[in-house]
């Protein structure tokens, strides 16, 4: 007998996720080296990739793969089939309380999400922003002098400025917040490679998608094999703990981006 599985992300879906994590990847390696040049351990990176020649052509050419696979998830979906669930919604609002009242065991019902949690929204379009941001930022800074020609120099910087702290920022999104809740806390996790996730994950994340999908399945066509749930003390303090953390890293750096663009608009433009 196996175990029943859901199909989460299609094959095109998960090309999609692995050109995009693979770039950001790349972004992340050659870029910062870049940001810290005296370093020894920027040093060492950068001659890890074969010089500083090699490093801009990796950094350039990922730059553009990130930007198409992005415009094409953009249109790939919105021609496919448009999903509405996964845009914001005051259900977010109430279940982000119950999770934090369920990870402090002070109820025992964790909240029942749909196809989309509140925090994989977050990741979602925080994802979608960044590539937004450091692409257009990263082509002002590929060919300033030119960029100059359209926009004023103060644009130029400005970009400089908020192309470091988005990456800061997506990095520490991707590395601590999307790491922990998508693979460390679900180890071993490859539903990025097969599509599929189990019952058992399905049943505890998406509930509300859960119980649609299984409404209309005969008793006897169903056949789940049980793992134990994952949410003991241990857990679910972690997951509170990063939690919190990913949501006050967010906020801080999003109120020094907004301290960022003010100090850099009254100094190059004003």
């Amino acid at each position: 007998m196996t175990e029943l599985k859901f199909r989460r992300f299609t094959l095109n879906q998960r090309i999609q996720h692995i050109i995009f994590f693979t770039t950001f990847i790349l972004l992340a390696y050659t870029g910062f080296p870049l940001k810290f040049p005296d370093e020894l351990w920027a040093k060492w990176m950068i001659a890890s990739v074969g010089g500083f020649d090699n490093r801009t052509l990796i950094h350039h050419f990922s730059g553009l793969l990130m930007i198409g696979v992005s415009v094409y998830h953009v249109v790939f979906h919105l021609i496919e089939k448009p999903r509405f669930d996964v845009l914001f919604n005051l259900q977010d609002i109430s279940d982000f309380k119950q999770q934090m009242r369920y990870y402090l065991r002070l109820t025992d019902q964790h909240p029942k999400f749909g196809r989309y949690t509140w925090k994989q929204k977050f990741e979602y379009f925080g994802a979608g922003f960044g590539a937004v941001v450091m692409g257009f930022t990263g082509l002002l800074m590929w060919k300033p002098f030119e960029a100059m020609q359209y926009f004023p120099i103060g644009v130029v910087q400005i970009a400089n400025l908020f192309h470091t702290w988005e990456a800061v920022l997506a990095s520490l999104a991707v590395f601590i917040g999307h790491f922990y809740d998508e693979h460390f806390g679900k180890f071993p996790n490859i539903s990025w490679i097969t599509g599929n996730i189990s019952a058992q994950e399905m049943r505890h994340e998406h509930t509300l998608e859960y119980e649609a999908a299984m409404k209309d399945q005969e008793p006897e066509e169903v056949t789940e094999t049980s793992h134990g749930n994952n949410t003991g003390p241990v857990t679910m303090l972690a997951k509170l703990v990063f939690t919190v953390i990913f949501l006050a890293i967010t906020v801080w750096m999003l109120w020094i981006s907004y301290n960022v663009l003010v100090d850099a608009v009254t100094t190059y433009i004003f």
